[in-house]
């Protein structure tokens, strides 16, 4: 009889949620001074999903400053800073009218050119 609780304890836990990551690469010249958005837009599942966290490995030269925003329509919803791993303090629930779009600015006003490449991951938590 423990053994039938026993399992019926941990089905619950294999239907929860399971990560699913939405990967792209952005490649940018930014010249002296130069503002750039990037506007990507990932297929997002069917159904509502929570952002858990946002990562980017790639090269940001010295002097970029990197946001990712998240948006409906016009409307910022989410801002988040380019770094290795940013976990959310707390889910963030997203649609599939939402978009993405990394905000580049280049605060060197003397350099002739920078490119930036990245390539960023956001890890959304999915319902299963």
């Amino acid at each position: 009889m423990r053994v039938l609780w026993g399992l019926l304890l941990w089905v619950p836990l294999l239907a929860l949620s399971a990560p699913m990551d939405l990967s792209w690469t952005a490649e940018k010249l930014l010249i002296a001074g130069q503002r750039s958005r990037l506007l990507h837009q990932p297929e997002w599942p069917q159904q509502q999903s929570d952002l858990i966290a946002f990562s980017m490995t790639g090269v940001i030269p010295k002097g970029i400053h990197c946001e990712l925003e998240i948006k409906l329509r016009d409307q910022l919803l989410l801002s988040l800073p380019c770094t290795k791993r940013y976990i959310l303090e707390r889910p963030f629930r997203i649609t599939p009218g939402m978009y993405l779009e990394l905000y580049l600015h280049n605060t060197d006003l003397f350099s002739a050119g920078e490119d930036v490449v990245l390539r960023n991951r956001v890890s959304l938590d999915v319902a299963q």
